[in-house]
């Protein structure tokens, strides 16, 4: 008794930290809301340099502005707060855990943050600056050459939800890619029952692909090559390996 009295106790303590966490990053959050709403919009001052234009958001209702801020904060806690989680869930396990059982779980959790980081860095230098020049090139500017004129305001709640929905595009993309990764390299058969299910792995990858993907064919092929590239490179890698083990 006295031993799970003992593991309830950390298990409490654990979850007791981690709501602080969470309370008090929103709160930091709060406090510098306007750096944190700053740093989302980067990457359109970044095309703003680059085309000598200048892009404004605007809100309609008076709340507006707080709810974006509101919606912000958490945002940023949720994304901080599972970071924690997923530390914590290492530390309270490490001890029940055997040597090789450590290793792999604290190496898949750094697969996950490097593929996180992976991630931010591909929303902020090419899915954002990319997806929004994209969708401005509808926009049109009156002229005499032009039969209809297009001009486009942004709301800054819309594209604060424009920026989760990349966000989390993007994170699931590169989690696939890392769960892809793993599993063909911890793989211990020969690499010939890899090629058995390669058409269910084609499969998977253009379905992921459809559902991950805008609604454009050029969208949905480009992922799929990349992904169909990977496995053949890792099931190449793989046949490296076995022919130069058993030689």
């Amino acid at each position: 008794m006295i031993s799970y009295y003992k593991y309830y106790f950390e298990f409490k303590n654990r979850l007791f930290l981690l709501f602080f966490t969470w309370f008090s990053t929103l709160l930091i959050s709060y406090i510098y809301k306007e750096e944190v709403l700053f740093i989302l919009i980067i990457p359109i001052n970044y095309l703003n340099s680059l085309n000598n234009q200048h892009y404004s958001f605007i809100f309609t209702n008076v709340n507006e502005m707080f709810n974006v801020y509101i919606e912000l904060i958490f945002f940023v806690a949720n994304q901080f707060i599972i970071l924690m989680i997923l530390y914590h869930t290492l530390t309270f396990l490490s001890f029940g855990l055997y040597k090789y059982e450590f290793s792999a779980f604290k190496m898949t959790l750094q697969f996950f943050l490097l593929s996180w980081l992976i991630s931010l860095l591909l929303l902020y230098n090419f899915l954002i600056p990319v997806s929004w020049s994209f969708f401005l090139s509808f926009q049109h500017l009156e002229t005499d050459f032009q039969l209809v004129s297009f001009f486009f305001e942004s709301k800054i709640i819309e594209y604060l939800d424009y920026f989760r929905n990349f966000y989390y595009i993007s994170l699931m993309n590169c989690h696939f890619f890392t769960i892809l990764i793993f599993i063909l390299i911890n793989i211990q058969e020969k690499s010939n029952k890899l090629k058995r299910f390669r058409k269910l792995f084609y499969f998977v990858f253009v379905l992921f692909s459809t559902l991950m993907t805008p609604p454009d064919i050029i969208s949905q092929m480009f992922l799929s090559v990349i992904l169909i590239l990977t496995y053949e490179s890792l099931i190449f890698l793989k046949c490296l390996k076995i022919s130069l083990a058993t030689n």
